[in-house]
């Protein structure tokens, strides 16, 4: 029984690194900070994948704790650092939101999380530990969508989308113990998919524009 305690404990908090990686993201002033902090914030998403193991019983999930770690914590990093080598000439991160309203809307969306999750029905009938894990999941899809908005370069907002998409993740393991092995294959392939395709839109923008600042998209006309 200790064993269980404190294995739950070490789950939540590597949930709740995750949420502080993706708020840190919203602080970040530099690409290559923030794509830092979104390699941190997958890696702890594995780890809390790869716990949940042994906490469900549901040896599927070792598959799914891999494939984040690979793909969302190696690849897609790597495959951002090579963008941001090759055409981004200003790394400084272009806000709508300046830094520090960025990080207060956050800790609200932190609060209005915990509030929203522990007034469910959910709430009622899962453990105290699946209840915190999907408030974190909650808040940190919502800290993704609020980074897609609040910053200009296409490729903080592309961190943003991907941010919101490991919050679904973690909400899956926490509520349903992941999602079916077929399922989650699927979904890997086509977030990766998707960061290849956002990376052959970036350099169409920097060729177009010859800036990644997609505020200057208002420009065009018909």
């Amino acid at each position: 029984m200790n064993l269980n305690i404190s294995l739950s404990e070490f789950v939540e908090f590597m949930a709740a690194l995750s949420l502080f990686f993706a708020i840190l993201q919203t602080a970040s002033h530099r690409l290559d900070f923030a794509i830092k902090t979104y390699t941190f914030q997958s890696l702890a998403l594995s780890i809390t994948m790869f716990l949940s193991v042994f906490y469900y019983f549901d040896y599927e999930l070792i598959i799914s704790a891999v494939l984040t770690l690979l793909i969302k914590a190696i690849l897609i990093p790597n495959v951002m650092k090579k963008i941001t080598e090759k055409i981004v000439e200003d790394e400084s991160v272009k806000p709508f939101i300046n830094f520090t309203y960025s990080i207060l809307i956050c800790v609200f969306i932190v609060i209005f999380s915990f509030y929203a999750m522990s007034n469910t029905f959910y709430s009622v009938s899962s453990s105290s530990m699946m209840q915190k894990i999907l408030a974190i999941a909650v808040a940190i899809i919502f800290v993704g969508i609020f980074l897609m908005f609040a910053r200009k370069k296409a490729l903080i907002q592309v961190i943003g989308f991907l941010t919101l998409e490991n919050g679904i993740i973690l909400g899956a393991t926490s509520t349903v113990k992941g999602l079916p092995l077929i399922v989650e294959v699927g979904v890997f392939f086509d977030v990766f998919v998707g960061a290849i395709m956002a990376g052959i839109l970036i350099f169409h923008i920097k060729d177009t524009f010859d800036s990644l600042d997609t505020s200057k998209l208002s420009d065009l006309k018909e």
